[in-house]
């Protein structure tokens, strides 16, 4: 097939997915949709923002400004919801490209499209009604291609920087999920080491990694800066979640409480099989320990709500394009190979 042909029919196939998601969504000016009592009060904080009032210091907001400067900007234009609409529909398309890239790793480019639709669409709904866990959903597609890239080539620099980049702007949206994008990179850090690379590229890895943190940190700490709000940021918002972490049993019921827990045992399926089949699984069964490392982290964050479920969401995009990998060779077809 032609090389542009191809690369139309994905950009149309992920438009196409995109636009099924965006149906759903509150915001959507053509059906009339209710916002959640989180979303509500996210949009309250954000007009009030737009309106001059100081978050953190006038406003009673727990999440980080990645939030409430998000849905604050889409008010700029208009009080509708019309430009938060484009705005979120953009988010999610950059979220299902990335899941789209992610599964391309494990199985062929109609599988690929075949497990995106399928992560993105199932339990229709969920995804554009989860408030801050939408925009964290976006954040975790991206960790996923970083995290499934270097599983499958081993230490690249640039998408080390992305990781790190993931683990700030999830510091600013929510501190208390932090910890698993911190597990991640110390992770990466003792893998590449045991993997035997060499000085240079260690210290590569670490440079990367500080030059992540420093991109999101240095504009965040200059719009608390200016703002004059960095005192009430650390006591509202970083103080408050990471006080609130602990309530685990409760929180895994929330996580747990949705039909996508079956990735899980989809994974583990796929392992088996793979193993029988003489084929390599070490990337599969580390997948299977950070679906794991996240569902405890999300499960440690307080007040429980339901949008937690989508937080972990993304993670399951290897799951079903391990399984449909397993399509692949009966049916002629094959993965395609990524450069670097």
């Amino acid at each position: 097939m032609n090389k542009n042909l191809k690369r139309c029919l994905e950009f149309l196939a992920i438009v196409v997915i995109t636009g099924i998601v965006a149906i759903s969504s509150p915001f959507n000016p053509w059906i009339a949709n209710a916002f959640t009592e989180v979303q509500e009060e996210i949009l309250n904080i954000a007009y009030s923002v737009r309106e001059g009032y100081l978050a953190y210091v006038e406003l009673d907001g727990h999440y980080g400004p990645v939030v409430y400067e998000f849905f604050g900007l889409g008010y700029l234009p208009t009080d509708t919801h019309l430009v938060q609409f484009i705005m979120e529909t953009a988010l999610n398309f950059v979220s299902i490209l990335f899941l789209y890239k992610t599964a391309k790793l494990y199985t062929s480019n109609i599988f690929a499209w075949v497990a995106a639709a399928a992560v993105a669409i199932f339990e229709w709904g969920a995804l554009t009604h989860a408030g801050a866990e939408e925009i964290l959903f976006f954040v975790m597609s991206l960790t996923c291609y970083h995290v499934a890239r270097q599983l499958k080539s081993g230490m690249l620099s640039h998408h080390t920087y992305l990781l790190a980049i993931d683990l700030g702007l999830v510091l600013f949206l929510q501190p208390g999920y932090v910890f698993f994008w911190a597990i991640l990179i110390v992770f990466f850090a003792i893998k590449f080491k045991v993997d035997g690379i060499d000085g240079k590229g260690y210290r590569t890895f670490w440079l990367s990694t500080i030059e992540g943190w420093i991109t999101v940190a240095v504009p965040m700490g200059l719009y608390l800066w200016y703002f004059k709000n960095g005192a009430a940021f650390l006591q509202n918002v970083v103080s408050y979640n990471m006080s609130n972490i602990g309530s685990f049993g409760e929180g895994l019921r929330v996580v747990l409480a949705t039909p996508w827990t079956i990735a899980i045992a989809i994974l583990v399926i796929a392992i088996i099989i793979k193993v029988v089949m003489n084929e390599k699984v070490s990337d599969l069964c580390i997948w299977l320990g950070i679906i794991i490392c996240a569902i405890i982290v999300v499960a440690l964050q307080g007040e429980n709500l339901d949008s937690f479920k989508i937080a972990v969401k993304a993670l399951y995009i290897v799951p079903v394009a391990s399984i449909l990998s397993l399509l692949d060779k009966p049916l002629g077809l094959k993965i395609e190979e990524r450069d670097n």
